[in-house]
């Protein structure tokens, strides 16, 4: 009995925990700032989807795909409300093993869905071949995600489910969503031809590839590692010339069994030329990898804050 009563104290604590930080959220930049990234991505995603996929029959992924396969089939029943009605169980199911922030900014990102989806019925885009649909559809409508996925936001929908993944096994969204999509796909196969349902599969792969472009890859940096005679020598020039911060990593030569350090760095994409020119005038015999990183997250690239993370007090 004890053991109850305590239980179920510390989750009362954990709740009001929580509601305060949603509070205290709310009250900030950062929540404003991924309102106003959904206001803008989730009708650029619509629109993509009543301009293009509807208007060549295609299907989308996610919980879209499954309104799309009931707006095709039931003749009539507005997108907008079908996503909205479909996103119910989703908010029950995820009350409590999400957090209020989270859950109020996806119940904003549906409403905005919903209406985002019925605003846009109507617009056609001039696009009369179906494979050029499906690749324009993929990055038009994969840009829209992508741009508030960037900043936190949610539509609802499998959003949860994907951003949750995310954060917890750092999975990229579009992987995630394929994984959801092969279903749809196959429902998509039964009720449509071949032909349609490949044209849908590009559309889906080019969204999630887009997605990930604009969650990353247009802002991705470089691990450098460079193994040379002249670690010093190197390391000075990378500080100096790229203003970049440089650790030394210890190692030794499998062959040589020597001592040595190996200069680590993280530099933006456009700096790896510099660095490379760097690195040659002062070794031109030195082994330099450069490895490509989906995040990086301190000093002189993204702060916590700017990942929508709350500084602690």
């Amino acid at each position: 009995m004890r053991f109850s009563r305590d239980r179920i104290k510390k989750l009362r604590q954990q709740g009001l925990d929580d509601w305060k930080e949603l509070i205290d959220d709310v009250r900030g930049i950062v929540f404003w700032r991924t309102i106003l990234s959904m206001s803008i991505g989730i009708p650029i995603f619509a629109l993509g989807i009543n301009g293009l996929i509807i208007q060549k029959e295609l299907f989308s992924g996610g919980l879209t795909g499954v309104s799309l396969i009931i707006f095709y089939l039931s003749d009539g029943w507005r997108l907008g409300v079908i996503y909205f009605v479909l996103n119910i169980p989703l908010f029950l199911l995820g009350w409590r093993k999400i957090s209020p922030k989270f859950i109020l900014i996806s119940l904003i990102g549906t409403i905005i869905s919903s209406l985002s989806f019925e605003l846009t019925k109507g617009i056609s885009f001039p696009v009369e071949d179906k494979l050029i649909t499906a690749i324009f559809a993929g990055v038009f409508a994969g840009f829209g995600n992508g741009l508030y996925f960037r900043f936190g936001g949610s539509a609802g929908g499998l959003d949860i489910l994907g951003t949750y993944i995310r954060k917890r096994f750092s999975i990229p969204l579009g992987t995630t969503f394929n994984l959801f999509n092969l279903f749809v796909l196959l429902c998509a196969f039964a009720f449509n031809d071949l032909q349609t349902t490949l044209y849908s599969g590009i559309y889906i792969f080019c969204n999630a590839w887009m997605i990930d472009k604009v969650q990353s890859g247009f802002s991705q940096r470089n691990a450098v590692m460079i193994i040379t005679n002249y670690h010093e020598a190197v390391a000075s020039g990378i500080m100096k010339g790229l203003d970049r911060g440089v650790t030394f990593l210890n190692a030794r030569g499998g062959y040589s069994k020597k001592e040595t350090d190996i200069v680590y760095t993280i530099i933006n994409m456009t700096e790896t030329g510099r660095l490379k020119d760097i690195v040659y005038q002062l070794d031109p015999g030195a082994l330099v990898i450069i490895l490509n990183t989906s995040a990086v997250i301190g000093s002189h690239f993204l702060t916590w804050e700017e990942e929508g993370y709350r500084p602690i007090k």
